[in-house]
């Protein structure tokens, strides 16, 4: 069972929509006052934070090529300054927003995959920065696979997401307690307050593919490059059952594996969207290959794509044995083969 989880699956726990960003706040900084104008223009022009900081990374290129003109003098850096500004804001304003005191569909979603027997054979990707996957299943305590290993230095080793017997947790766009240390990704202890969360190395900067059109060519280096190529080889082999929740398929490299996934025909697929198909270009072009691939799946609009109701209502489960009841189980097993040895 694998699950491609976006955005959208922590939206209810308090993480931001990053299509709610804007440039305003900034148009309207002293700070900034020197590029007021075209700030104003992208943030009524463009939607998102991608979307926005892509224009920015584009202006700040134009003032690299004419700093020599005074007219554009200093303005590489002011871009700069803004842009890394806004990188910071993103994880304090759209990610560290999340209630880990209130991630129950987290929880529901990890309950039922254990109460049918599945969890050890279930693989969780997600292009979430969040801990909320982590958190939840540190307190229900299920052992799990995320491509780290050790216990006082938790350092990134991607041998350990091939163990067989636990779930895996693959962060393909990384985490915000990843950081980079002596050319190591090192992944750190985090802490909580009041249900929110606390990374106390402030001077590391958390080790992120950031929303921009530079994501494709960061994949290619450590450690994306080798969870990327480790979701690409588990979706194209095996028989795989894949839900693909929250996430809006606009990031080309994971549409990319979802694409070569397909070409698997032991996979049964089920593609969740919040919006309407057509306003897609990936699930417009999946829609084609619906006529003669009966194992796929689209299941669009605010009711079926929510990720709680998907949760709640789609996903089957089974009672969960108490410890009497699996103590029981293994002896009627053990009775059964022993009669039949006799």
């Amino acid at each position: 069972v694998m699950f491609l989880f976006g955005n959208g699956a922590s939206i209810y726990a308090g993480s931001q929509s990053t299509m709610n960003f804007s440039l305003e706040e900034y148009a309207n900084d002293k700070k900034f006052a020197r590029i007021e104008k075209e700030l104003r223009s992208i943030c009524s022009s463009l939607d998102g934070i991608e979307e926005q900081l892509n224009a920015l990374i584009t202006m700040r290129s134009f003032f690299s090529i004419m700093r020599q003109s005074q007219v554009y003098s200093n303005l590489e850096s002011l871009v700069t300054d803004l842009i890394d500004s806004i990188k910071s804001r993103l994880i304090d304003s759209y990610v560290k927003t999340i209630d880990y005191r209130n991630l129950t569909w987290h929880e529901v979603l990890l309950r039922k995959l254990r109460s049918y027997g599945s969890l050890a054979k279930t693989q969780i990707y997600t292009t979430n920065y969040d801990l909320a996957f982590e958190y939840t299943m540190d307190n229900l305590s299920i052992e799990y696979n995320d491509g780290f290993s050790g216990f006082v230095k938790r350092q990134f080793d991607p041998r350990t997401l091939v163990e067989s017997g636990k779930p895996s947790l693959v962060k393909i766009h990384g985490s915000v307690n990843w950081v980079s240390e002596d050319r190591r990704i090192m992944a750190v202890q985090p802490k909580f307050k009041d249900g929110h969360i606390v990374i106390e190395q402030d001077d590391m900067k958390p080790v992120l593919i950031y929303p921009t059109s530079n994501k494709l060519h960061e994949t290619y280096s450590t450690p994306y490059s080798e969870l990327m190529r480790h979701m690409l080889d588990e979706m194209k082999s095996g028989s795989n059952a894949v839900f693909v929740i929250g996430y809006k398929y606009g990031d080309e490299h994971v549409n990319e594996i979802l694409y070569k996934a397909l070409e698997n025909p032991r996979n049964i697929f089920y593609f969740f969207i919040f919006e309407k198909p057509e306003k897609c270009d990936f699930i417009n072009k999946v829609c084609e290959l619906v006529k003669n691939m009966p194992n796929i799946n689209i299941l669009f609009g605010k009711v079926l794509a929510s990720f709680e109701n998907f949760v709640n209502y789609i996903l089957p489960s089974a009672a969960e044995k108490t410890d009497e009841e699996q103590v029981l189980e293994l002896l009627q097993k053990a009775m059964l083969k022993n009669e039949q040895n006799r």
